[in-house]
This record gives structure tokens, sequence and C-alpha cells, in this order.
């Protein structure tokens, strides 16, 4: 419903003329049947006064209803196929929704990390910092904040711009790691097992990386030994429903070498 509607269903709603809102106002009667009609709209600063008149919020004026947008991009997210093989149809299927969201913060962030994954040779490090910095201003979710400093720090790095991946590497809490653990200490049921699992998944995708920080470090002798370890722990962790898309995606970066694209 748009704002002309809704001024005319609380007018109807409270039993008063366009004449009687439009003196409360102190504007003309013309004007609020124009609003009436779709054929213009209330001034910005119109908009509290109304709200106060007919005794209901902004957002209810405005028709905004957060609890249905958070369920369309939850929908959105499912049918984009984010996490999959096709970062790059994932990320156009995401800047489309993104033109009926403008500044989604949720939406910027998906889009994001497909960036990340298309972004072996570098070529869209720009790309990612410039939306780093978008999600920065108009985000007020701390997880999303975080996640942006992890991009930011790692992008910056690989550009070779040492004191800006830093600068955001020093904004990421240290013990950010730990939410998973205390969730699953402290909650029940379904929800202990979610983050159970997002933590066990987590603390297998960090080993691994540290295993491989470890072996580039190493002489040819203590290389051979590593990656031994690391494909033993493939082969145990692959034996697991829950985290066997992680072992096989930290053994392709392995494989291939490219473990550090993930910094």
């Amino acid at each position: 419903m748009n704002i002309g509607a809704k001024i005319k269903a609380y007018r109807k709603e409270k039993r008063v003329t366009q004449e009687e809102l439009a003196e409360y106002l102190h504007i003309s009667s013309q004007a609020v049947s124009k609003w009436e009609t779709g054929a213009s709209c209330p001034d910005i600063d119109m908009l509290p006064k109304l709200a106060i008149y007919f005794g209901t919020t902004l957002d209810s004026l405005l028709d905004f209803d957060q609890s249905r947008i958070d369920a369309e991009i939850e929908e959105i997210l499912k049918e984009s196929g984010r996490g999959g093989k096709d970062p790059a149809r994932s990320e156009a299927y995401l800047r489309q929704a993104l033109k009926n969201y403008p500044n989604n913060d949720l939406l910027l962030t998906c889009i994001l990390e497909d960036m990340e994954q298309q972004n072996g040779d570098g070529s869209r490090s720009a790309e990612i910092i410039a939306i780093g910095e978008r999600i920065l201003n108009c985000t007020n979710d701390d997880a999303n904040r975080i996640d942006v400093y992890r991009a930011m720090a790692e992008t910056y790095h690989r550009m070779g711009e040492q004191a800006m991946a830093e600068y955001y590497l020093e904004k990421i809490p240290g013990l950010h790691f730990m939410y998973y653990e205390i969730a699953a200490a402290i909650k029940s049921g379904a929800a202990r097992i979610e983050n159970v699992e997002n933590a066990e998944s987590l603390c297998i995708d960090k080993l691994i990386c540290m295993l491989w920080m470890r072996r580039l470090e190493a002489d040819d002798a203590g290389k051979a030994e590593i990656d031994e370890q690391a494909h033993a722990m493939f082969d145990f962790f692959k034996q697991y429903p829950a985290y066997r898309r992680t072992a096989e995606v930290m053994e392709e970066y392995w494989t291939d070498g490219n473990l550090m694209d993930i910094y």
C-alpha cells in the first residue's frame, strides 16, 4: 500500500474529512486529495505530524514491516544459491534483488562474500574495498561489521597495503571466535546443536589454515610431514556429514596450493 492509500485509510478510520485533516496540517484540502490519489506525496516534515494525528508510528504510516522484509531477504538468499560453486550467478541474483532493497546490509555482505570467492587473481580487490566501505556506512549489525573488517583486512593485505590491512585487523574483537562456544553452552536443543556444529566447522577451518601457515615456514622434509598430517585430518573429518563439506573445500584449497587465498 502506498503512502496516499495509507493516509486515506487512516483518515477514514478516524472519520475525518480531507478538509479537517488539511486544517490540522495548515495546508489545502487539494493537497490532501492529491496525496490520496497518488498525484503527489507529503513532504518529509509532514510525516511525523501525520503519524501523531492518526495515533500511529512512522513505520506503520510508511507501510514498513521489518519482519516481512527480513523474511523476503531470507528467501532471496536461499534462491540465490550462495555458498555454492557459482558465486558469479549468486552475485548477479543478489545485485538484482538489491535494486528493490537498496543498502540492505545483509544483501551487501553476501555480495561481498561472493566477490571474495571470485577474487583469486586480485582483480576485484578495489570493488571489494568499495562495497565494504558502503556496508560500514549503512549497517548497524555488529556481526556484519566484523565480517567486513575481516574482508577489508584480507583484501588490503592481498593488495600489499599492509598498514590498511592492520588498521582493519585491529578493529576485529580478539575473542569474536568464541561466540559459538558461548552460544552452545547457554542454548539448548536444536539451537545448541547448530552452534556446536558452527564452532566445530570453524575450528576445522582455522586449524587447517594454521597448519598451512606452519607449512609456509617449514623445510622440504617439514612440508612433507605437514602434508601427511593435513590429508589424514581431511580423511578423518570427511567421515562425518556435518564436517564433510568444510573438509572437502579445505582439501581442495590445500591441494591447489591456494589456501592463502582465504586471507
